[in-house]
């Protein structure tokens, strides 16, 4: 493979260095790309969950992260029925539902009778909410403003392109995630535990599917 990349065993911060492209990658050089990726991704949601915490500490206002989040969608999408917001935000509508009752009482979100239809209701942005939606933005902006201080303007389009991209493809596949894994591995696994399963025990029952959003 015709690499490019620092022959270095460690990058900086104990990291391992990121694997160069080639025009000819085979599937094993492939496989390590992706792996590098994901192990790229997972330490960016570890980064991510500390500055929310971050962000939240520095906020105005004392409104949960959860609440904020659906703050932010009525904000940014405007007035929704419970069900819209529910996908918008990929949660449960009961879940949805009590959190939503928790800011109407605390006048962040008020509930008014849908226009198209009188026996629905759409979910709307008080003036206090849109204050702590602005508050959040603010605080956010800065603190990336300064963390990207030293980027150029076209490492942040580039960046900002191909993160959307990958989103994209997130969400499309994200669905696939939560059927059975058909590896080898996986084939071998249930070959295994249906050998040492009971007689008339095929050792095929429920599985727990971990969240991976």
């Amino acid at each position: 493979m015709d690499e490019t990349a620092t022959t270095d065993s460690k990058a900086p911060g104990g990291r391992a260095p990121m694997i160069a492209t080639a025009p000819h990658d085979t599937p094993i050089e492939r496989e390590e790309q992706v792996a590098q990726l994901a192990d790229d991704l997972a330490r960016l949601m570890r980064g991510l969950t500390r500055a929310r915490a971050q962000l939240l500490a520095k906020a105005r206002h004392d409104v949960e992260w959860a609440a904020q989040i659906l703050i932010s969608h009525l904000a940014a999408g405007g007035p929704m029925r419970l069900g819209a917001l529910a996908t918008s935000v990929q949660s449960d509508p009961s879940t949805v539902s009590r959190q939503i009752a928790a800011l109407v009482r605390t006048g962040y979100v008020e509930r008014r009778a849908d226009p198209d239809d009188g026996r629905a209701v759409v979910l709307y942005v008080t003036e206090a909410g849109e204050q702590v939606y602005r508050d959040h933005l603010q605080v956010r902006n800065e603190r990336y403003q300064g963390m990207l201080a030293r980027w150029s303007s076209e490492d942040l389009v580039t960046f900002a392109t191909m993160l959307r991209r990958f989103g994209d493809d997130m969400e499309a596949h994200q669905p696939a995630w939560t059927t059975k894994p058909t590896s080898a591995l996986s084939g071998m696994t249930r070959t295994q535990d249906a050998h040492d399963a009971p007689s008339g025990d095929t050792g095929t029952g429920p599985s727990t599917e971990e969240d991976c959003r």
